[in-house]
């Protein structure tokens, strides 16, 4: 039975000189055709595997996540008491953040029928100290209330004027909802990625019944608001030299059904920033960044190419990627891809060990990565190199190497900057709460509101990235951007301070 090429040369050196001069070329020309048909097979066969992940594997079996997988190991490779004096610190962390919540007192009073003395009956007893101190977290549902305002007026008796006590702060003249009710409709999409709708029925169940149309106009007239504030956060993207970026779908509706949008995100050191467009071309990153210099780092996507070129920004990879297309195609070719997959592990090893140091981005991380990372990562090459030698080019090895193959110059950038992450995951990061409110709201209604989702989510995510409550800093802003004499610089979110204490 003829089964491996082996066998077919077997067969071949068998026949008469003549026949096999007829027969060799024929089976040259199978053989190859056998050869794409196997390689074909085994990149859908992978592309079937990694589905069936998706779709029915946990989360954590699709891509398992490198940097979770460092910590563990770090983890157990200390003593006991490290990992103990490790837990000490979380919980010593966790009970400083509690002692930031206000505090309530209330007395629980001993009953009058308990005031007597088990030992001798007396009911003379009298106060010992202040008492027994326990405490307990509670949780105090929040309320929608009415405030009625009642302004003083003031006349004087000559009859020449009346004078009134100024109105509250309101977002617009005249208007019946609150700053404080038009920041929880915008930090509710933006942070807790809760569509219109159910805050609706949030809100009916509390007996306030606001129908979604009216909570979608608060969420615009917010982001009208702050739009000046989202310009200033948007104008210090390309004043940064390192900078990440990455993008996603946002779906956008229109008649019989649903078109593709996207929803960029570019992160510096004190921002975080999003912006919405109809395409994915490379319009929007040079639109962004134009023709600053310094650092970009981003995954393998061509729509970087226009601003990651010599005179503009150098291009930093993400191993994280690299990573994932190799992982992908471990069952077929694990004995290719684990060797490779360890030494990348490695790398992020060094990332760990760094941060548990103190020493991310300084010149001793940088040594780190000098001594530890460089040499994994020119093993990781030199791997790849001999793995394409064997693998097909349309195999689901072949384009995992070539991915990584073809990005080795960005994905070499951070061994000569300790400021560049070894990873682009948290440009990612930033972009789930679109993926959540892709998967809750499933679309916006038009382009100028997939602007206006852009505008809050800029203006939360970096609030939160200088711990600033977003509720309270948008109840403020939005009544004070247009007040005479306030900056649009004061009222960004690292500069904000709050006009009422």
């Amino acid at each position: 039975m003829v089964s491996t090429l082996q066998d077919i040369d077997r067969v071949l050196s068998g026949l008469d000189p003549q026949v096999r001069a007829i027969v060799a070329p024929i089976v040259t020309v199978l053989v190859a055709i056998v050869e794409g048909l196997q390689q074909d097979l085994a990149r859908k066969d992978a592309r079937i595997e990694q589905l069936l992940r998706t779709i029915y594997g946990r989360k954590a079996e699709q891509v398992p996540d490198p940097r979770r997988e460092a910590r563990r190991r770090a983890s157990s490779s200390r003593t006991g008491a490290e990992r103990e004096a490790a837990r000490q610190d979380a919980r010593e962390k966790a009970r400083g953040k509690r002692q930031a919540l206000p505090v309530v007192e209330r007395a629980i009073a001993l009953p009058r029928e308990a005031r007597a003395c088990p030992a001798c009956g007396g009911r003379d007893l009298f106060p010992l100290g202040e008492g027994d101190v326990t405490e307990q977290v509670e949780f105090v549902p929040a309320r929608t209330v009415v405030i009625r305002f009642t302004r003083e007026k003031w006349a004087c008796p000559c009859g020449g004027c009346v004078l009134s006590a100024p109105p509250p702060p309101q977002v617009r003249e005249g208007g019946l909802y609150g700053p404080g009710f038009h920041a929880q409709v915008a930090v509710a999409k933006t942070c807790d990625a809760m569509p219109l709708y159910r805050q609706s029925r949030a809100l009916a169940r509390e007996g306030c019944h606001v129908n979604p149309t009216q909570l979608g106009a608060m969420f615009h007239r917010v982001a009208d608001q702050v739009e000046p504030i989202y310009n200033a956060i948007g104008a210090t993207v390309p004043e940064s030299t390192h900078v990440s970026a990455d993008e996603t779908t946002q779906p956008v509706l229109q008649k019989g059904g649903a078109r593709k949008g996207w929803m960029w995100t570019f992160i510096v050191q004190g921002a975080i920033f999003f912006r919405y467009d109809r395409g994915r071309g490379g319009k929007v990153a040079s639109a962004v960044l134009g023709k600053s210099q310094g650092v970009l780092q981003v995954d393998g996507y061509s729509g970087y190419n226009t601003v990651t070129v010599p005179e503009k920004r150098r291009r930093a990879g993400c191993w994280s990627h690299a990573r994932r297309k190799l992982f992908e195609c471990r069952k077929a070719h694990g004995h290719v891809v684990d060797p490779v997959l360890a030494e990348i592990g490695r790398l992020f090893d060094v990332e760990v060990a760094a941060a548990g140091q103190g020493i991310h981005g300084t010149a001793a991380h940088l040594a780190l990565r000098q001594a530890e990372s460089r040499p994994a990562v020119d093993r990781v090459f030199e791997a790849l190199r001999a793995a394409q030698a064997r693998a097909g080019p349309r195999s689901s090895l072949g384009e995992a190497v070539a991915y990584a193959l073809n990005q080795e110059d960005a994905l070499r950038v951070f061994l000569g900057d300790a400021r560049v992450a070894v990873d682009n995951n948290a440009s990612e990061r930033a972009l789930r709460i679109v993926a959540l409110l892709r998967k809750n709201s499933l679309f916006v209604g038009h382009d100028e509101g997939g602007r206006n989702l852009a505008i809050l989510l800029t203006i939360v995510a970096t609030c939160q990235l200088h711990g600033v409550e977003p509720r309270r800093y948008l109840a403020d802003v939005i009544v004070r951007v247009n007040h005479r004499g306030v900056t649009v610089d004061e009222l960004l979110p690292w500069n904000w301070k709050p006009a009422q204490a």
